[in-house]
């Protein structure tokens, strides 16, 4: 009886239990990932707090610890370090003793930064800040805009009380501090509610713009789990447009179980500000604004809080995961030491034309095409060191101070200190010496002869080991050897084919001549630092990517004419003086012609002092947009756009000051316009801007990013500006002076709503 009373039990659980729903995915099974906030809990968080609540994480296999911030937290270092996986930052760029940090940016979710100083009301400026008591987070008073405010006006901790953030509104009240830093969408609301007065210092108004909420993590997450931090940034984008289209239930949420203290009235001011901040309208959720983080890192530049030789490398999640999808050829291996590597130091000859010389701190050149192509394959920049000569660039390669030569030839010397990749350009070796001088057989023949070689070149070094008594002389530069060539101080001077025949082409036509050739020749390669043999494995691999066709067009570019070792340079060039100077009289006259009739027709439709289209040209223009929208409804819009206070420029700094704002932003909105688009003076302080192919959306948002370059931009004279603009668009029935018409009302009713926005009228 017991044994069938058991099985009967035994029985039945078994049947109930198959009737339990089964766990889509255990507790266990699931991803353990953080996210360090940067303040405390609200709204401002609410697309990762309901991504958790709603399960968008765990869907996406990932068990989420929403992090809130504490005092003395450095969110940045935790990151790089992997103590927490993502965090968020109020700058798209991370930045860390003036060097650009290797985090990877996922996602924007505030496209205009709502923090802010909120100062005692005696204080209305960010200098009057000199002297008093300032609280604020450890990252907003190091890398925000905030940060920047009080780096341009000089405000630090020598001259001013800088204290760590309490996140208790009383002590502002109190008055235990002069500013504190917040958001406009939650200390405003608490403030106003009591009634408290106070002042804001929006970095805004001095030219100072950022995003904020913006989440980030480390290259090293992205490289061991690239697609975990998919999955982490589409949950948490799903998690933020829940929540911005269902504000009412997020904030009951958030006040529930995150922020009990704060209420729902505040809470419903704080999700108003956060879609404001979101410009849904023009951004997708998350969307990365590459303009503004552009501008970012020239503020940050321009201020010193970077580094000059500092550079953003690619930081973007899919960028960094497709370009590993693209690179071919090299192992795991050689990928993830690239990618901690982060950049490639490359020293060159700064004066070895046409195989590459450094000019205006640019690399020129055949080596420095093939570099390009290089580039082109590497998911990491490769970046020049300046050096002054060939001497200071093998220095700098000893010390470990650059990874890769970019041409040079394998010698038992270098290989103590370098590795070299397979020769990518075979050249015969000359001797060059004055036209006087007679051919030269053999170099054993000159042995005696004083003989010119640039310090440090392999030519040098072979020869010595093949003719130890070889009278050879060390100089600076190709330039300088066969200067002295020409002067007598040296016999000759040697080097290969082509460089030799460029520089006698460039300077010593008629002088120097090639008298000779060894037999010997220069094979040139990458030489790659022999402590880190995977460089040399790599760029071993990328020379064969280089394709014929693309070879020869190096060489096309760079070598345009033909080199003849006997040619006679004098002749040459006095029978060419003789043709160039009977044709001259016939050429001086049609050209002068020529130029006058360009300079008239310039004067006729470009304004004098913009250098812009006048309002002539624009009103031709206009008319011939007008046909094209008639003949083929080929969409067009207009823009006009005004300049906020101008006439308070001119009252303030004087005219000379206004032309001078008038021309550098012409320069500015110039640069800032499509290649299709037309832009001239319309008179005064105004602009048109024409936008073909444009519809009246299209055209609003082109003006808008005007705008905001103009905001942003800090004007040599004057600091910060802002303008404008109404847009109308070309539609059925409506003429030109009805669309300037339209497009001028709406200019003045964004003049009437407070200025610096754009107005569209259908």
């Amino acid at each position: 009886m017991l044994r069938t009373a058991f099985t009967i039990l035994f029985l039945s659980l078994t049947i109930l239990t198959a009737f339990l729903p089964v766990q889509p995915l255990q507790a266990s099974e699931l991803e353990s990932v953080s996210l360090q906030l940067d303040w405390k809990f609200q709204f401002e968080y609410a697309g990762f707090i309901i991504a958790k609540e709603k399960g968008f994480y765990e869907a996406e296999g990932l068990d989420v610890t929403l992090l809130e911030y504490q005092p003395g937290v450095d969110t940045v270092a935790d990151v790089l370090s992997q103590q927490t996986n993502y965090g968020i930052h109020n700058s798209s760029l991370v930045i860390s003793n003036k060097k650009i940090e290797p985090t990877v940016l996922l996602a924007t979710y505030f496209q205009h930064s709502p923090l802010v100083f909120i100062t005692q009301k005696n204080i209305t400026s960010p200098s009057e800040l000199v002297g008093k008591t300032i609280m604020g987070t450890t990252d907003e008073l190091k890398y925000s805009s905030l940060a920047l405010t009080l780096k341009h006006f000089g405000i630090n901790n020598e001259n001013s009380t800088i204290i760590e953030h309490s996140f208790n509104i009383q002590d502002f009240i109190d008055g235990k501090v002069d500013a504190m830093s917040g958001f406009l969408s939650n200390q405003i609301f608490e403030l106003n509610k009591r009634g408290i007065n106070y002042n804001i210092i929006h970095p805004a108004q001095y030219g100072f713009f950022m995003s904020a909420v913006n989440l980030f993590t480390s290259k090293d997450e992205v490289r061991q789990h690239p697609q975990r931090a998919q999955r982490f940034l589409k949950a948490s984008n799903a998690g933020w447009e829940y929540a911005l289209d269902h504000p009412t239930e997020t904030i009951q949420l958030i006040h529930d179980h995150y922020a009990p203290d704060k209420s729902i009235e505040a809470l419903t001011f704080e999700a108003t500000i956060t879609e404001e901040m979101f410009v849904r309208g023009l951004y997708p959720v998350g969307a990365v604004n590459g303009e503004l983080t552009k501008r970012t890192y020239k503020q940050l530049l321009m201020h010193q809080i970077i580094d000059e030789d500092e550079h953003p490398t690619p930081f973007l999640l899919d960028e960094l995961i497709d370009n590993r999808r693209t690179w071919t050829g090299f192992s795991d291996e050689e990928i993830d030491y690239l990618l901690k590597k982060e950049k490639i130091t490359m020293c060159v000859d700064p004066n070895w034309m046409p195989f590459e010389e450094i000019k205006d701190d640019i690399h020129y050149g055949i080596a420095a095409d093939y570099m390009t192509l290089f580039q082109q394959k590497l998911p990491v920049p490769i970046e020049l060191v300046k050096t002054a000569s060939w001497t200071e660039s093998i220095i700098k390669a000893q010390r470990r101070e650059c990874d890769i030569y970019s041409l040079a030839a394998s010698t038992p010397a270098r290989r103590k200190y370098m590795d070299f990749t397979t020769p990518y350009i075979t050249l015969p070796v000359v001797i060059a010496t004055t036209n006087d001088k007679i051919y030269i057989e053999s170099v054993e023949d000159i042995l005696t002869e004083k003989i010119g070689i640039v310090q440090g070149y392999a030519i040098a070094e072979a020869l010595r080991f093949k003719y130890p008594h070889a009278n050879i002389v060390e100089v600076a530069s190709i330039t300088d050897g066969l200067q002295k060539v020409e002067s007598g101080e040296l016999y000759c001077y040697i080097d290969n084919l082509m460089v030799i025949a460029e520089q006698i082409q460039k300077q010593f036509t008629g002088t120097i001549k090639v008298s000779g050739r060894i037999k010997d020749e220069v094979k040139l390669a990458i030489g790659t630092r022999n402590d880190e043999p995977l460089l040399n494995s790599i760029f071993h691999k990328l020379i064969p990517t280089v394709a014929p066709d693309e070879k020869q067009a190096i060489y096309n570019r760079w070598v345009s004419v033909n080199q003849e070792m006997a040619f006679d340079y004098h002749l040459f060039w006095t029978l060419f003086g003789v043709f160039a100077l009977i044709s001259g009289f016939y050429a001086v006259h049609f050209h002068q012609l020529n130029k006058y009739n360009r300079m008239l027709l310039k004067l006729s439709e470009t304004d004098k002092l913009t250098d812009l289209y006048n309002r002539c040209k624009l009103d031709e223009l206009l008319l011939e947009k007008e046909q094209l929208f008639y003949r083929y409804q080929t969409a067009c819009g207009v823009a006009i756009l005004d300049i906020d206070h101008f006439k308070q420029i001119n009252d303030s700094y004087g005219h000379q000051t206004g032309d001078s704002v008038l021309i550098e932003l012409s320069k500015l909105m110039t640069e800032s316009l499509r290649t299709t688009d037309v832009i001239g003076r319309w008179g005064g302080e105004e602009f048109l801007i024409i936008a073909p192919n444009s519809d009246t959306q299209e055209t609003t948002i082109m003006a808008e990013k005007m705008l905001e370059r103009i905001r942003s931009h800090r004007f040599q004279k004057i600091g910060a500006l802002t303008a404008s603009c109404g847009v109308c668009s070309f539609n059925d029935g409506k003429d030109i002076q009805n669309t300037i018409r339209l497009a001028d009302e709406a200019l003045y009713k964004a003049k009437s709503l407070g200025r610096d926005q754009v107005v569209t009228l259908p």
